[in-house]
């Protein structure tokens, strides 16, 4: 009856792989975004609290100050990321195939290429990385720089659990001291649109100054206007429909309570009104944000989007 059970409940997951997240993950991968996405959440209502200001706390208080208390955690994003992850309504590097292929092409001519993942939500850029590692056979340098202690502790989860090696630094890159020409590769998904329009210049100023010479920047950028609320609105009643759907298959843990669903279901509703993504208007914006990169190869692709569905967006590549 037991084993019966966990056939029926491998076929639901397996069909909500194929029919909901368009096979970007397998059995094995949601399943351990299920225990991460608990321990996330753990993390976070420690680690979001003890760093320095200019993270996603910032601009949502910008936002709806009144939905923040003084202090500077980002909890709200952090620990509920991987929970939205689960129901495929927070863009992720798997969005992007050509990641793949880009960094695929950076180890095919530097196996041992030293990589810098400029910020991070939580393991998911590592993770990319270690499928690019495994498809070349390639044993790079990883270092990752976040301003909150959740993605780093995630993403050191997650090279703990698979035997990476990665070096984490807790600091903001906009001002810290990082030796010029020390990286091969930067990658980062999405972290332009993350970033207001007064930090983006400077963040691409950083991965200039970092990268070697020829050394390459593989990046994306959401193509869009400000989220409106009733985009906001959206958002979290689409989060309450698929919970309403999915939540016994995806949160085993939060559906044994109606106080624990209650506890979700704000969750959603604080993120759905704090996040924002500061997206790229269009090419012109870009390029002129990239000035002083060469090679620049700029694509639009469509995405599930997260507030608005579905959402174009730009995949970049371009040399320092």
């Amino acid at each position: 009856m037991f084993q019966q059970a966990q056939e029926q409940d491998s076929k639901l997951l397996n069909d909500y792989i194929k029919d909901s997240l368009g096979n970007i993950v397998t059995e094995e991968e949601l399943l351990e975004l299920q225990e991460s996405s608990i321990l996330m959440e753990e993390w976070s209502n420690e680690m979001c609290e003890s760093k320095s200001t200019g993270g996603m706390e910032e601009w949502g208080r910008k936002e709806k100050a009144k939905l923040l208390s003084e202090d500077n955690s980002c909890g709200w994003y952090h620990g509920t990321w991987q929970y939205l992850q689960l129901l495929n309504m927070v863009a992720i590097p798997r969005w992007y195939p050509f990641y793949q292929e880009a960094l695929c092409n950076v180890f095919s001519k530097n196996r041992s290429a030293r990589v810098m993942i400029s910020a991070a939500a939580d393991y998911g850029m590592l993770r990319t990385v270690y499928d690019a590692i495994k498809a070349s056979n390639a044993q790079p340098e990883l270092v990752l720089y976040d301003i909150c202690q959740t993605p780093l502790q995630s993403s050191r989860w997650y090279a703990k659990k698979h035997g990476l090696s990665l070096l984490t630094y807790h600091t903001n890159i906009l001002t810290a001291e990082i030796e010029p020409a020390s990286f091969d590769l930067v990658v980062t998904d999405e972290f332009l649109t993350v970033l207001n329009a007064e930090s983006k210049c400077p963040a691409v100023s950083v991965w200039k100054k970092i990268l070697k010479p020829g050394g390459c920047l593989v990046t994306t950028a959401m193509i869009g206007e400000p989220t409106t609320e009733e985009q906001r609105r959206a958002y979290a009643d689409r989060a309450r429909k698929l919970f309403a759907k999915y939540g016994s298959l995806l949160f085993p843990n939060h559906s044994s309570s109606q106080e624990k669903i209650s506890l979700l279901m704000d969750r959603f509703e604080k993120f759905a009104s704090l996040h924002t993504r500061h997206m790229i208007r269009d090419e012109a914006q870009l390029v002129n944000l990239l000035e002083g990169f060469t090679n620049i190869v700029t694509k639009t692709v469509e995405t599930p989007g997260e507030c608005v569905n579905p959402t174009f967006s730009f995949q970049i590549t371009a040399e320092a």
